[in-house]
């Protein structure tokens, strides 16, 4: 890689790691309390799935700012902002009074969730090609260890304190990543001030959605991506409600869903050190369709939870392996405008994602079919979006 100073050692590759994973990690600790947080405030169980939802849509617009404000202003500076405001608001939803506050809360939180989406500029500062999607992988593998852990500290948390505990945590991260933007970061892009405009809005967005090259790979990552949002929303409502698993139990399940995440990137980035990206991500799709087909199989029946759930992690795997390779697919065409492309990938991506989460809640009928069905119907348009956006040959 060409800027080897910046993430060749281990605590740079690991912070990048942890940025990476802030937003998931927001996500994953609250999953064994949606359901209580929503009885705690004396709302429907089914509505603590606005806990994600509602943190999704608020980060995909938010993205487009943070993005852009990097491509102008740098990443560095770009993180110290994110970092502040992502900390105020989780410490903020600490102490939220009633359940729309809180809503409202999460929303502002997400807004502020800038920093995956500027380290993925970061790496296209310094990366292209496998080399890209190698380190990509990485990064996914450290934020799927985020993704494991964050669930599990969750139930600790609210067996040991309650709710409120996950967003304090959430707060003491957002200060640690804080900590180490100011004094130990290094830059890795160039200032473009004259960029931060909507005339540039507009025309590096309709230059880039015109592009198949990135059309393929963003609804790709982004139809993938709701499947996964699935067991966001409702895993936790669906184990308890039709399998009879506790709150505090599911963050151990949830772990075993993230190391099959983890497998996938890993194999991934094994694969890509003899292979190119295009046969990458070629390997992916077929595992994607093998593991929508499967989900599809499994909501024609009644199956026990291991057989779900493993049903449930095979889909996770296949998203494991495409999202990373799509992010890197998406951005080789990015040019000079890595942070807006990465912005308007992590928005078009977390959008569908937010909608992923939508039509499981709408989905669900006391049973497990709202999380099959989803996945099959994002896996039957991811595989649509991969074949039907193939790049022309000249």
């Amino acid at each position: 890689m060409a800027a080897k100073h910046a993430f060749s050692r281990f605590d740079a590759l690991l912070f990048l790691g942890g940025i990476t994973a802030l937003t998931a990690v927001s996500t994953d600790i609250i999953l064994p309390a949606t359901g209580v947080i929503a009885r705690d405030f004396g709302v429907e169980e089914q509505l603590g799935a606005l806990l994600v939802g509602a943190y999704f849509l608020a980060y995909a617009v938010g993205q487009l700012f943070w993005g852009l404000f990097s491509d102008a202003f740098g990443r560095r500076r770009a993180l110290i902002f994110s970092l502040v405001g992502f900390s105020a608001a989780s410490f903020a939803c600490a102490y939220a009074p009633d359940f729309n506050t809180l809503i409202a809360l999460r929303v502002l939180q997400g807004l502020m969730g800038g920093t995956p989406v500027i380290a993925r500029a970061m790496v296209r500062d310094v990366a292209k090609g496998s080399a890209a999607g190698q380190l990509m992988s990485i990064l996914a593998a450290i934020l799927t260890a985020g993704t494991m852990i964050a669930p599990i500290l969750g139930s600790g948390l609210l067996v040991l304190f309650d709710w409120p505990a996950m967003f304090i945590g959430l707060g003491l991260m957002g200060l640690a990543f804080l900590a180490y933007s100011l004094w130990a970061l290094q830059e890795t892009g160039e200032r473009r001030p004259e960029r931060f405009s909507l005339s540039f809005v507009g025309s590096a967005g309709k230059h880039l959605l015109s592009l198949r090259a990135f059309q393929q790979p963003l609804l790709l990552g982004g139809f993938t991506f709701a499947g996964y949002a699935s067991i966001l929303s409702m895993g936790a409502v669906i184990t308890e409600e039709a399998y009879g698993v506790s709150p505090a139990a599911f963050g151990s399940i949830f772990a075993i869903a993230a190391l099959s995440n983890l497998l996938g990137a890993v194999t991934v980035n094994r694969y890509l050190k003899a292979r190119s990206l295009p046969e990458g991500l070629k390997l992916a799709v077929k595992v994607l369709a093998v593991a929508a087909l499967a989900n599809g199989v499994t909501a024609l029946f009644t199956p026990p939870l291991p057989l779900f759930w493993f049903i449930v992690c095979f889909y996770v795997y296949a998203f494991g392996m495409v999202f990373p390779l799509s992010i890197s697919s998406a951005l080789e065409p990015a040019g000079d405008m890595p942070g807006f492309a990465s912005s308007l990938l992590g928005t078009v991506q977390m959008s569908l994602g937010a909608g992923g989460a939508l039509v499981a809640t709408l989905l669900y009928d006391g049973s497990h079919r709202a999380i099959s069905l989803t996945m099959l119907l994002a896996g039957a348009l991811a595989l649509v979006a991969y074949l039907g956006l193939r790049p022309r040959k000249a």
